[in-house]
Formats: C-alpha cells, sequence, structure tokens
C-alpha cells in the first residue's frame, strides 16, 4: 500500500497498491483497514471484497488485477466513519489541508497463476 485518499464529501478512499510479488501478477481480493490520528483517534475503516464487485462471465471475481511490477490505483471504496466528536474534529480540522493518518491494512491476494 503506497498511498491513501480520502473523499470527506463521499466517504471513500482510494488506495494506490503495489504489487509486492517478483515476477507476477496477483489479484487483489479484499482490503480492511483502519485509519488512526496520533496513533489512538480511529478515523474510519474500509473493509472491502473485490471477489463480490466485480464478476466475470462465469459469474464470480477473482478480484482486482495488480500486474507485475506496477501500482494502481483502486477506484473510490466507501469508507465507514467513526462518528464521535473528537474524530470528526480532527477531519475538520483538515479540510483544505492534509492530515497524516496511521493506517493498517491487511490485503488479501492470490496468485494470477
Amino acid at each position: 500500500l503506497r498511498e491513501v485518499v480520502f473523499h470527506i464529501f463521499t466517504m471513500s478512499a482510494e488506495a494506490t497498491v503495489v504489487n509486492p510479488v517478483s515476477g507476477a501478477s496477483v489479484w487483489i481480493q479484499t482490503i480492511d483497514a483502519i485509519g488512526y490520528y496520533e496513533n489512538d483517534i480511529p478515523l474510519g475503516v474500509l473493509e472491502y471484497d473485490f471477489t463480490d464487485k466485480q464478476p466475470s462471465r462465469q459469474g464470480q471475481s477473482n478480484g482486482l488485477l495488480l500486474p507485475y511490477n506496477q501500482a494502481i490505483t483502486t477506484p473510490r471504496l466507501p469508507i465507514t466513519a467513526n462518528e464521535t466528536s473528537i474524530g470528526w474534529d480532527v477531519v475538520r480540522r483538515a479540510i483544505g489541508g492534509t492530515l497524516d493518518v496511521s493506517v493498517f491494512t491487511n490485503i488479501q491476494m492470490q496468485s494470477s497463476d
């Protein structure tokens, strides 16, 4: 995971992902992530299953293809925000600027072979 861009008005995020496997393409199946401000204020959760969202001709998808030696940016993925006042206050103060967030991510992948 190289970068995540959070879109506050649509409560979505785009993730730039780099293929970690040398010499092979992989399928991204799921992304699960949680973002924290200052390592203890949860801002939002992303849980997305690409195998449910992009059916193939056979009716089931392998996920989102991540080609060898390339980075891709996902489509906008829905975020479930932490709706506490402190979480929203942090996000509100960052509007029009930037916000450094720690993101803990689990990405499930499958070999394309």
